[in-house]
């Protein structure tokens, strides 16, 4: 069932940061940007990381996994998830090939937009509706 729940108080969510809350069960990601809080599902669109391990910085989310970016303020899409390997030359061939099988597997797992709970800011506290 549905809820408002309290999450923070506003004054431990410094301008520019993130963090990641458990209310009603649900992990969320509180954002602070530059338009006021917002709060989404802590899991990347992608292949489900938690997003509060990864990092908030102009704007943008940016998920540990993969590096898959995304808009602070909607949760939308902004970057691709990437394949990070190291340089070829020092990886034995069966692991370069390896690399090379699971970016074709990576390319075909679609990256959802992140989703997004209300937010209401009451008595210096953090409400979400999850």
């Amino acid at each position: 069932m549905s809820q408002w729940y309290d999450a923070l108080e506003a004054k431990q969510l410094a301008a520019g940061t993130m963090k990641g809350v458990e209310v009603g069960g649900a992990k969320v990601l509180l954002v602070h940007g530059a338009s006021g809080i917002r709060a989404f599902e802590d899991r990347c669109g992608h292949m489900s990381a938690p997003m509060s391990i990864g990092t908030f910085k102009s704007g943008v989310l940016k998920c540990a996994l993969h590096a898959a970016v995304f808009d602070a303020e909607t949760g939308a899409v902004r970057g691709p998830p990437q394949l990070h390997a190291p340089p070829a030359q020092s990886l034995p061939p069966e692991m370069v090939q390896a690399f090379a099988e699971m970016g074709k597997v990576m390319a075909q797992i679609r990256c959802e937009n992140l989703r997004p709970f209300p937010v209401a800011i009451e008595n210096g506290r953090i409400s979400v509706f999850v």
